[in-house]
């Protein structure tokens, strides 16, 4: 019983992040949109555009969406015993480009947010403000999510599924990755709120 309770409640926290992840993709194509908005009018023509928004933002918006496939095929045809590890694992590796995406993005983030406060100052604009600020709130959290999603499915995996150790290293990266990076992190995120 105990071990079909267990399968049972990884394959709940699977489904949740799908469910998270699915949500992001929604919300990285909203920047997208709202990229595109501000492209269309003559206000930024003066300011070189592409500096509104940190250039590995298309790159991203193309991983997550690879990501979510992944994740859909994987955990909507979950088997007796899922396995989410090797997906992360993969994505986590140093051949893969990933992280250093996200590095990038939260180094090129204040420069953007401060021309996007400077250049977008029209009253109808304000809500595109913060709409912006909040989305580009959710991808500075981003990674933090995977590392409590993934610790989650490893609290509720037992050690000799085959889906153990694949996360615990997955986990190991994430938190090295984390801590690394741990100011660039928090003046990202100090930032946004401020601006909020």
């Amino acid at each position: 019983l105990n071990y079909y309770l267990l399968e049972a409640k990884r394959q709940n926290i699977a489904l949740e992040l799908l469910e998270s992840e699915r949500k992001y993709v929604i919300n990285l194509s909203l920047i997208l949109k709202i990229k595109a908005t501000l492209q269309g009018q003559d206000v930024k023509r003066s300011t070189k555009e592409r500096s509104f928004f940190p250039n590995s933002l298309r790159y991203l918006v193309q991983q997550h969406v690879d990501l979510l496939h992944a994740l859909q095929e994987r955990v909507l045809s979950w088997p007796r015993q899922g396995i989410l590890g090797d997906i992360f694992l993969k994505l986590t590796n140093d051949e893969n480009n990933f992280l250093d995406y996200y590095v990038a993005y939260l180094r090129d983030l204040p420069e953007c947010i401060s021309l996007i406060h400077v250049v977008i100052l029209k009253e109808v604009e304000e809500e595109i403000k913060s709409d912006l600020y909040i989305l580009f709130f959710h991808i500075v959290q981003r990674i933090p999510e995977y590392l409590i999603h993934l610790q989650n499915v490893l609290k509720f995996t037992e050690q000799e599924h085959p889906d153990y150790y694949l996360l615990l290293v997955c986990v190991q990266r994430l938190r090295v990755f984390i801590s690394h990076y741990s100011l660039l992190f928090q003046c990202n995120e100090d930032l946004l709120i401020q601006k909020r």
